[in-house]
């Protein structure tokens, strides 16, 4: 009787795995619904929980932080500064810790440290006040946070080669949980004091260490041969790929900096601007949702040249147009511009890389697109725009990623 009533558990549990998640392994034979499933199911969940709240502190982060230092009495330029240290963190220390994890393994444990190190020290922005105290808390969180999106990156896709899920599935939602806190937070907001945006960022970035726990170990140091980082930098499609991905982020910059005021001087509201902005990352979502069949129909390379394609025709729009239906036309094209082309570049990425220097291959990424690329667009952004207007900054945007373009054509032909 035991014996029976602990196959019919058995029997119970393989059914659960078999209406939760589908097992790719051997689809359609009894044995492939077992402990692969639930491994997917837990890896797949684990990543999802983390994007989410990685990308939801982003959601009050991004629109409302600097609201926050508005309310500190510091200057435009003060604040300008102070937020420019997270991307120059970003660009500066991800191939750092990327090589420390291809060297010494542990990269769950250094995602995990990571967190709890830059929650300790947001914590600080409770006490600080001063642009000097400000300046080196904001540098310190920037570095301690920065290793652990690139080292995720990494263990997702291992993940995903090894489960057999789409990442895109996964790394949607980051996109929702950026897009839901900052619709909820801007509400509460509105009757809560300034100081409740700390306590929220803070909030979900403890939060976040409980998904990060349950993340995979991947594989450890010495699995693989080792390999030199130097000699992979030369070659030439590592160049072209990188140098594609920083000027197509660096084409983002007046996009980020001044499209919500370019909205604002041609007449929209500003809940017809959040209303784009919305559309943009929703309509990320849905691309990321169906990357995965575009990516094994179309190849990375393809559609890397693709986003930029139409990377280049939605800043045309925003440069030469203030017709509602093209509006909203380059709004959707965020699902080309950024949504398909970082699934497509985190991919490429991975493939790029030979095992032993997939950690340092993401974070080599992260630190070119996110940081310099981020840098170049906002510095180059606020440096032109008294000079040639925002219109004007689209066009330039436009020139960037075309050159972007022009480089990802060489790309598909070395990957020919």
């Amino acid at each position: 009787m035991i014996r029976r009533a602990s196959r019919r558990r058995h029997r119970l549990t393989a059914a659960l795995a078999v209406a939760i998640v589908p097992c790719p392994e051997s689809p359609g034979t009894a044995s492939s619904w077992k402990v692969p499933c639930l491994e997917s199911r837990r890896s797949h969940l684990a990543f999802g929980a983390f994007y989410f709240a990685q990308f939801a502190v982003l959601g009050i982060y991004v629109p409302f932080f600097p609201l926050y230092l508005k309310s500190l009495l510091l200057s435009g330029p003060e604040i300008g500064i102070l937020l420019a240290l997270a991307p120059v963190s970003r660009f500066l220390f991800p191939a750092f810790w990327g090589l420390w994890a291809d060297r010494v393994g542990h990269r769950r444990l250094l995602v995990v440290l990571s967190l709890v190190g830059s929650a300790a020290a947001f914590a600080l922005f409770f006490r600080a006040r001063h642009f000097a105290a400000l300046g080196a808390v904001m540098f310190l969180y920037g570095f301690l946070l920065v290793p652990a999106i690139p080292l995720v990156e990494g263990l997702v896709q291992e993940e995903a080669e090894k489960r057999r899920f789409e990442y895109g599935r996964v790394r949607l939602w980051g996109s929702i949980g950026f897009i839901g806190c900052t619709l909820a937070f801007g509400r509460l907001l509105d009757a809560a004091p300034i100081r409740t945006i700390l306590a929220g960022i803070l909030g979900i970035s403890i939060l976040n260490i409980l998904p990060a726990l349950a993340l995979p170990e991947g594989a450890p140091p010495g699995s693989h041969p080792r390999r030199s980082l130097r000699r992979e930098l030369r070659r030439a499609g590592v160049v072209v790929f990188l140098a594609a991905t920083a000027l197509m982020q660096a084409s983002h910059g007046a996009y980020y900096a001044y499209y919500s005021i370019h909205l604002d001087r041609i007449g929209f509201t500003r809940t017809a601007i959040g209303g784009f902005w919305t559309l943009a990352v929703a309509a990320e979502v849905l691309m990321m949702f169906a990357s995965g069949r575009l990516l094994e129909r179309l190849g990375a390379p393809r559609l890397l040249s693709v986003c930029l394609a139409a990377a280049t025709f939605r800043w045309l729009i925003l440069a030469g147009s203030s017709s509602l239906p093209l509006l909203i036309l380059a709004q959707v094209f965020h699902a080309f511009s950024f949504g398909l082309f970082h699934v497509s570049a985190v991919g490429h990425t991975h493939r790029l890389f030979p095992p032993a220097l997939r950690s340092s291959g993401q974070s080599l990424y992260s630190s070119l697109t996110y940081g310099l690329g981020n840098l170049l667009g906002l510095f180059g952004s606020a440096a032109l725009v008294d000079r040639i207007g925002i219109p004007g900054l689209f066009g330039a945007s436009a020139a960037v990623s075309l050159l972007a373009l022009l480089l990802s054509l060489r790309l598909q032909r070395e990957s020919a």
